[in-house]
């Protein structure tokens, strides 16, 4: 399957200046529209949680859960809009590597589109499907909208009710967009740099293995190109990552204790399904970053390997035995991609957010259990 990143940008036709500046003007435009709209329905399911009955539990914590979601999303979009020069610039760059980013980014990148395109379509599909087959439920109730009944409207005929639910489609669609768009981009981008890391280490190879010393220049060099690319997209995805880990680890641990709720019948059963596919995809987005990130480092430590290997050339040329000293001396600094320069992002942190999505859980858990003793006593 094509490259998704590349097709983007190849139609809003790169090659063409007055286009491709027409296009990232309503690109741009579409943003601020977005950042307007996800404010909307975050304003409007606060309200709803504060103004909405005791005794109408299932409704308070259908719209938590999504006024949790639309406030995360807006951290995303005004951190994307703060950095956006910036992925622009990484972007052309990366344009100049030979054979872009590795073929298996690519069939992930495409993955991971057409999960979310799938899993929006889903997500405003059941709501409705679910009006339709259910005895129980009728048009105008809560739950038979993709997104929390915030708006004040009475929908007692099928017109209005139609007009409602393309309305909460909106935020929906937008919500699944914009991490789907953080995740590919985070993809795409560690896809640059394990490619740039490819590159290097056939240079390195080729270098020792021939005893080349302009060639080993031209890879120390390129080294120095490939970190600095490296840390402009730790700078540009720090604080995009830190939120998503955050916010992944609460919602994950919220979810799996409202599901318990739903199993036994206290809240209600279509909020079981939002916690499913939301928790599931929560669980996608931080494999993605930690699996990227583990194959980085695993790539940028075969560069020391590959000068290990060689050893036996290091006492017949002290000018390519110094060259290679100073590669090895670049390449023992360790690579981290942090999370708001508080958590290293690999393999290991899965396991710890695991953890602690665990604690988040078993601690609800337990507050509810001690509550419902309290009240048999």
């Amino acid at each position: 399957m094509a490259h998704a990143v590349d097709n983007f940008f190849q139609k809003t036709g790169r090659s063409d200046v007055r286009r491709y500046a027409t296009i990232m003007t309503c690109v741009e435009f579409f943003t601020y529209c977005d950042l307007v709209v996800t404010l909307f329905f975050a304003i409007s399911a606060f309200l709803s949680i504060v103004y909405s009955e005791e005794d109408q539990l299932s409704n308070r914590v259908y719209g938590f859960l999504w006024l949790f979601v639309e406030i995360h999303v807006f951290g995303l979009i005004v951190v994307r809009l703060y950095h956006q020069s910036q992925c622009r610039d990484m972007y052309d760059r990366s344009l100049l590597i030979e054979q872009g980013i590795p073929k298996n980014y690519r069939r992930t990148i495409a993955m991971v589109i057409a999960y979310y395109c799938i899993m929006s379509t889903v997500h405003v599909t059941v709501p409705m499907l679910y009006t339709i087959s259910s005895d129980s439920a009728q048009v105008g109730d809560p739950f038979a909208f993709p997104f929390a009944d915030v708006l004040p409207i009475k929908t007692t005929n099928p017109t209005a009710y139609v007009c409602k639910y393309i309305v909460y489609a909106f935020p929906v669609y937008l919500t699944h967009l914009e991490c789907c768009f953080m995740n590919v981009t985070f993809m795409y981008f560690t896809g640059v740099v394990k490619r740039h890391f490819q590159i290097l280490d056939q240079q390195v190879q080729e270098a020792v293995a021939n005893e080349d010393e302009q060639k080993l220049k031209i890879a120390i060099e390129y080294h120095q190109e490939s970190l600095k690319f490296f840390k402009e997209m730790e700078t540009v995805y720090e604080k995009p990552l830190i939120m998503t880990i955050e916010f992944c680890g609460l919602y994950i641990g919220l979810t799996g204790y409202i599901m318990i709720q739903c199993i036994q019948g206290i809240i209600h059963p279509i909020i079981l399904g939002l916690c499913i596919a939301s928790s599931t995809a929560s669980l996608i987005t931080i494999s993605i970053y930690c699996i990227c990130g583990s194959n980085m480092y695993d790539l940028h430590d075969g560069i020391l390997n590959s000068l290990f290997e060689h050893q036996s050339c290091y006492s017949r040329n002290k000018s390519l035995k110094h060259l290679i000293l100073m590669m090895m001396k670049r390449a023992t600094i360790p690579l981290e991609l942090k999370a708001g320069s508080i958590f290293k992002i690999n393999s290991n942190l899965l396991v710890k957010i695991l953890k602690f999505t665990y604690t988040v859980f078993n601690l609800l858990l337990t507050s509810v259990n001690r509550q419902i003793k309290e009240t048999a006593i």
